[in-house]
């Protein structure tokens, strides 16, 4: 297990420096520079000062050795949008409505999927198994943006039950948590469906059932422990992806979390920010599936990681 670890994490530092290249690579060959639009008009002598007051009239191999340098004592940079700022206050800021939302989301989401999945696989072909297909499928198929905008129809604008958008307030959280919930809902309630029918189909639940155990117990100590293997990989990658910000529910619902962020680094060419992103996702999604690995072997101990 030692050694599994110990090569994983050798294997997510690999993948870090892959990603960032490619990422610093495509934001530098698209044409232009984050002094070349309307939004920022400045002459050519104004403009090549800047330039190399920030180090980009140097070549790529300098500027990214440079940046992955400060990267490595943690230092993201100052943000071309915010030069008053660093890179890590800026996401320290944004991100905690993200966490809060997204977490909350997918907190709520991912248990009730996987009750509506349970009672779609021990009622199957009944009118619970039917709606919880439906539901699903709905979840899985309608994009976010659609739901947000039902949400926001049906809560806010027909009921007047809760405010449509904005932050700071408790009810003003309602809307943009069930919106992120909704996909962690549909995801868990099919996957639990699908394994928890695959479990009950094994020969180990018939003999449980000869030997007299009760249907709860086989349920919930043998079948669910089994069904929840294939769902692990799901839940960390699935909540550090909703943590980290939704681009269309946070506009939809005008949050200031990480997901405007996303949109604005890259429109307005901003390379320290958009870089940070990136690697924050890329990072934390690697790490999530190095714990869902090592939860593989202590929900199924037969399962030996590392072992040749």
């Amino acid at each position: 297990m030692i050694f599994y670890i110990i090569k994983r994490l050798l294997s997510v530092l690999v993948t870090f420096f892959i990603v960032s290249l490619i990422v610093f690579l495509m934001m530098h060959s698209v044409p232009g520079g984050p002094f070349d639009g309307n939004d920022m008009p400045v002459s050519e002598a104004v403009r090549a000062k800047l330039m190399a007051s920030l180090g980009l009239d140097q070549p790529l191999w300098v500027q990214y050795v440079n940046y992955m340098r400060g990267v490595l004592t943690l230092d993201f940079g100052v943000p071309f949008q915010a030069p008053g700022e660093t890179v890590l206050s800026l996401l320290a800021d944004a991100w905690p409505p993200s966490l809060l939302l997204g977490g909350l989301g997918v907190l709520i989401g991912a248990p009730l999927g996987i009750l509506l999945g349970m009672a779609a696989a021990l009622k199957r072909n009944s009118w619970i198994d039917y709606v919880a297909s439906t539901l699903s499928t709905l979840g899985l198929t309608i994009p976010v943006f659609v739901i947000s905008m039902l949400l926001i129809l049906v809560f806010a604008v027909w009921l007047n039950w809760l405010p449509a958008n904005g932050w700071g307030k408790p009810e003003r959280w309602v809307l943009p948590i069930i919106a992120y919930a909704a996909i962690p809902l549909a995801t868990y309630a099919r996957y639990t469906r699908s394994a928890m029918l695959d479990v009950l189909h094994r020969p180990f639940v018939t003999a449980l059932r000869a030997k007299g155990l009760s249907e709860r117990r086989i349920i919930f100590q043998h079948v669910l422990r089994n069904a929840a293997i294939p769902m692990v990989t799901v839940f960390l990658p699935m909540f550090i992806g909703t943590a980290t910000g939704s681009i269309f529910v946070e506009a939809m619902f005008r949050v200031p979390g990480l997901g405007s962020y996303f949109v604005s680094s890259i429109s307005n060419r901003d390379y320290p920010l958009e870089m940070a992103l990136v690697l924050m996702v890329t990072i934390a999604t690697c790490i999530a599936y190095l714990i869902s690995d090592i939860a593989y072997a202590w929900l199924n101990p037969r399962i030996r990681l590392g072992d040749d």
